[in-house]
């Protein structure tokens, strides 16, 4: 489960561009194993082994180019990536090995949470509904597939989900009537709740009517939800904000997710932010409101439990050990996710480093959910991204998502990056030379490029003549007219360098046969195009999907 207080954006076709407040909290929960628990620690690896790599950026899929992650989860047969992507709406991405990735999800959809279990996976989100948008959830029904919308009984257009959660006892989704929020949505009087309304569903069964809570709220102020499933039941913290800036914290507590008891007493009255649950326990994040004079200044406490019901505060945050980077007093440390892992946990965020005044990442391993470890910053460069943003585990192999800082053009988006792991020993990251890597289709939005594992290439480009009216070369329908073949050679430099060969468009600048062709790697999975020495543009792998290759070319 994560929690942060950065925005994000979303967009409805009923509401136009918004602004998505607060990322509220989600559950990551790995399978419990068999046998006693003290033969099961003797067997797990401790999540202070992890040895990270970080992806090149060449090497990493074009679905991370300036998506800004809001999720990190996995099952036990795929990781899952939620995030906003640069330009774009929410998307939703899966991959095997964490290396390799797609887009999954369902369509005609807006999903903003996902939850995973070793069962598989729970989307929560809006869906169309006569006519307008109401809460919604899809599960999974295998590898990249999922079941029919099932909308929420009794939610309405002005429902905003802010939060869900999967556990051995159910579902539960959180959401609040006050919606939409952020500063773009309108401020006339048309109908606004103050409520929030959770929705539950016990293992393998349908959600009911919602349980309806007092929590007034500001539609430019996005109530801050943490949302927690274990053994135990569930917990639901949040904590709205109404237009006289006064705040109610709401704690509930839930066997059976029908029965609900206020416990303002829990987590010392403090703000619940991130947790997880996993086969050791359940672990929350608890701060107090930050002060006027230091905003967003506040010492973190991390709260667990186990077989019993009650919570426990653990030790004080690690905050790392000089000379390393970004080690701070604990006050301008945060944590933005929690993920359950073999052997214990990941807490992932962010701590100010004092020679550069930024802030860096930072990531903390657990065995036990009170005693929390920082791993070092700059050996695993986390100190090259402002923030890291959940992590998550898969037969051995963990990922963890960081953002780095906007470069000075507006054009490009911040630089997402990927981290590998593995316990006890550096992952391998196998990285493909000489012609491997650039063997496959290259497109951009009016052409493509295959290369083979020979080195050939075939460049098919629109000629915008089309077949009915005009001569040959020409396009016919979905086939285009424009080709050139030749073959490449990979330099010591991983350039590859050959001429064309041939061409239908002889006497066109940049197509004339014999002329030089050069490609060279991009980040996330592109590739750049040199003809007779001029730029000819960028072609990917993700094709129109990557907002890089829409562009025209020259």
């Amino acid at each position: 489960m994560r929690a942060a207080p950065a925005a994000r954006g979303r967009s409805r076709p009923r509401r136009g561009g918004r602004l998505l407040a607060p990322v509220t909290a989600a559950l990551l929960l790995v399978p419990a194993c068999q046998g006693s628990e003290d033969s099961r620690k003797d067997r797990e690896p401790d999540p202070a082994s992890i040895q990270w790599v970080r992806m090149p950026r060449e090497d990493t899929s074009y679905v991370f180019r300036g998506l800004r992650p809001v999720e990190v989860t996995a099952t036990s047969t795929e990781f899952l990536v939620l995030g906003i992507p640069h330009r774009g709406t929410g998307g939703l991405y899966g991959s095997r090995d964490g290396r390799t990735w797609y887009k999954t999800g369902p369509e005609a959809a807006f999903v903003d949470h996902v939850a995973a279990t070793a069962d598989g996976a729970t989307l929560a989100g809006t869906a169309p509904n006569a006519g307008t948008f109401v809460p919604a959830v899809w599960r999974s029904t295998g590898k990249g597939k999922w079941g029919p919308a099932e909308i929420l009984a009794g939610g309405g257009p002005s429902d905003e989900v802010l939060g869900l959660a999967q556990g051995p006892r159910g579902t539960v989704v959180v959401a609040h009537d006050g919606g939409p929020f952020g500063e773009g949505e309108p401020s006339d009087d048309s109908y606004r709740g103050e409520s929030l309304r959770l929705w539950t569903a016990g293992k393998g069964a349908g959600f009911g009517q919602p349980y309806v809570v007092a929590c007034p709220a500001w539609p430019r102020l996005e109530p801050r939800v943490s949302v927690l499933a274990d053994a135990h039941g569930f917990v639901v913290s949040a904590q709205c904000t109404d237009k006289a800036f006064a705040s109610k914290r709401v704690v509930l507590t839930s066997g059976d997710g029908t029965t609900w008891k206020s416990r303002p007493e829990l987590f010392r009255g403090e703000l619940n932010g991130a947790g997880a649950t996993g086969p050791r326990g359940s672990v929350l994040i608890s701060h107090p409101e930050s002060g006027n004079e230091e905003p967003g200044a506040y010492v973190s406490t991390f709260w667990s439990r186990g077989g019993e019901e009650t919570w426990t505060a653990g030790e004080p945050m690690d905050v790392g050990r000089l000379p390393d980077h970004g080690v701070t007093p604990r006050k301008l440390q945060s944590v933005n996710g929690v993920s359950a892992v073999a052997g214990g946990y990941i807490a992932s965020g962010r701590a100010l480093d004092a020679l550069h005044g930024q802030p860096v990442g930072a990531l903390w391993t657990s065995t036990d959910g009170r005693r929390w470890t920082k791993a070092p910053t700059g050996k695993n460069l986390f100190h090259e991204v402002y923030d890291l943003y959940g992590a998550a585990e898969l037969d051995g192999t963990v990922i963890a998502l960081g953002v780095g800082a906007a470069p000075d053009s507006s054009e490009e988006p911040a630089p997402t990056r990927l981290w590998i792991g593995r316990y006890g020993a550096r992952p391998a990251l196998d990285r493909p030379s000489g012609l491997a890597p650039f063997v496959g289709t290259w497109s951009w939005g009016h052409g493509s490029m295959v290369i083979d594992a020979g080195g050939r290439f075939t460049y098919r480009w629109r000629l915008y003549r089309d077949c009915a009216t005009d001569p040959a070369p020409c396009d016919n329908g979905p086939e285009w007219g424009g080709k050139a073949t030749g073959k490449l050679t990979p330099d010591a430099g991983g350039v590859l360098r050959g001429r064309l060969e041939t061409t239908n468009r002889p006497d066109e600048e940049g197509y004339r046969r014999n002329a030089a062709v050069e490609l060279r790697r991009e980040p996330y999975s592109a590739i750049r195009v040199t003809v007779a020495g001029r730029p000819h543009g960028i072609f990917c792998a993700g094709g129109e999907a990557d907002s890089r290759c829409i562009a025209s070319h020259g």
